[in-house]
């Protein structure tokens, strides 16, 4: 019962059912007392045609019952009827001794109805009075066993029951219908704000939308505010603290710069001095991810509220990463090259956030090679995306850590020196944040790793 319609349909549906109940008990007695009625009737009717068939007789035995007294109990549930008339003073003319005499009757033409038992079958017996012209009289009874009585009762019953159940039937199915429609406007919200994107901070529109509604969207609107007051202030304490460690880490780096060019340092200090500056070159590589992967939150948190940028060519950003990277690869004894490239191909991407998804991939598939090796780029369309791809003939990725090198600091080979498990985190947030996707696969031929980066192409280009 957690769920509201459950609760609604149970506080309606449950006094419907309550009220059928109570009236299928009341029904069952009715229809018992409609099922007496119909078989008073046809005992009263034949009691009087048998009346006045003696009557005719001149109050004598009769030279037999006539056929309509009985006719009317004509049924298939063959029950048994029994007769009896007797005068006043109650001798028995003709019928059945076995059937009790009633008790005495007023003047008149008068019946009286009570039940019985004829040879160990319990019976409703009719006694009905007439008046002789002789100024005698006589008393008809008629008595009919009960299967009929039974059956009828129990078919009036069903009859009913059967109409309930329909109605009950109809009403589910209308709470059904109802619920869906009356429910539908809220199915909608829940879709809007399981579609919004993670960290939007952007109000929702109370338009168009029910009044019941109305103080569950200003309770989460009031809460976006507050939380964009609480997120603007971690903001501001993260772009300072940014400042003063990237001010600090410079200032050190000037200082172990010359440092190591004092020329009264010995070797083994300048060693010393260098590993301290490489160590603090990778804390501020460090420092400039993190701080990439707040600019990147904050700029999805207000995604709606930013304007619209100006296309960007791929082409242009993936040739100068790969200028810049070049001697690097060389170092590392790998063959860079790109392979091909839809230089017409742009996208409604930061400049920045592009590069820094070209700078990561091919930095990585360097770095990571191993050994000597090739590391090819391929720019092109993909239907109404643009398609980034890059291979390498490097060791790739295990099965194990494909559905992990995406998480911040997670790192598939710990031992691997200077890496610290947020370049593919930052590919892979930068994607989410413009609408595209990531993914990782073995090459045709066997070996390495194939990066396969979508990104929506500006509309213009896209229709």
């Amino acid at each position: 019962m957690h769920s509201l319609k459950s609760r609604l349909a149970a506080w309606i549906f449950v006094p419907i059912l309550g009220c059928s109940a109570i009236d299928l008990v009341v029904t069952y007695r009715s229809t018992d007392r409609v099922a007496a009625e119909v078989q008073r009737q046809l005992l009263k009717g034949s009691a009087r045609i048998i009346a006045e068939q003696v009557a005719a007789d001149g109050g004598t035995s009769p030279a037999g019952v006539p056929p309509a007294a009985f006719e009317l109990f004509a049924d298939e549930h063959q029950d048994r009827v029994f007769y009896a008339v007797r005068r006043a003073d109650g001798r028995l003319i003709d019928g059945d001794a076995a059937l009790a005499a009633p008790s005495q009757l007023g003047q008149g033409e008068q019946e009286s109805y009570f039940k019985s038992r004829v040879r160990g079958q319990p019976v409703r017996v009719v006694a009905y009075a007439q008046d002789l012209r002789d100024g005698g009289r006589i008393t008809v009874e008629v008595a009919q066993t009960m299967r009929g009585h039974a059956a009828f009762r129990k078919r009036l019953f069903l009859i009913t029951a059967r109409e309930h159940l329909i109605l009950l039937t109809l009403v589910l199915a209308a709470l059904v219908v109802a619920f869906r429609s009356t429910l539908r406007p809220l199915m909608r919200f829940s879709e809007r704000v399981a579609q919004r994107q993670p960290g939007s901070l952007e109000q929702l529109d109370a338009e168009a939308v029910p009044s019941e509604l109305l103080p569950v969207i200003g309770a989460l609107n009031g809460y976006v505010v507050r939380l964009d007051q609480t997120l603007s202030a971690y903001e501001r304490f993260v772009a300072s603290t940014a400042h003063h460690l990237r001010t600090s880490f410079a200032i050190l780096t000037s200082q172990l710069n010359y440092g190591m060019r004092d020329e009264r340092v010995t070797p083994e200090q300048k060693m010393l001095l260098a590993a301290m500056q490489n160590t603090t070159l990778q804390g501020a590589k460090v420092i400039n991810q993190l701080l990439m992967l707040a600019s990147i939150e904050q700029g999805r948190q207000h995604a709606a509220r930013a304007p619209a940028s100006s296309t960007t060519a791929l082409g242009e950003i993936v040739t100068s990463v790969i200028e810049e990277l070049a001697p690097l690869a060389q170092r590392f004894d790998v063959e860079l090259g790109l392979d091909a490239s839809d230089d017409s191909l742009a996208l409604s991407t930061p400049s920045h956030l592009l590069r820094e998804i070209t700078f990561n991939l091919i930095d990585n598939a360097i770095k990571h090679m191993g050994g000597p090796g090739l590391v090819s780029v391929q720019v092109q369309r993909a239907g109404e995306f643009a398609l980034l791809r890059i291979v390498d003939t490097g060791p790739g990725i295990a099965p194990v850590h494909l559905d992990r090198v995406f998480e911040r600091f997670y790192r598939a080979d710990p031992e691997k020196p200077n890496s610290f498990g947020l370049g593919l985190s930052i590919v892979k947030e930068i994607c989410d944040s413009l609408q595209g996707d990531i993914r990782l696969c073995t090459p045709d031929q066997g070996r390495g790793l194939q990066v396969d980066v979508r990104l929506p192409l500006a509309a213009a280009m896209a229709a």
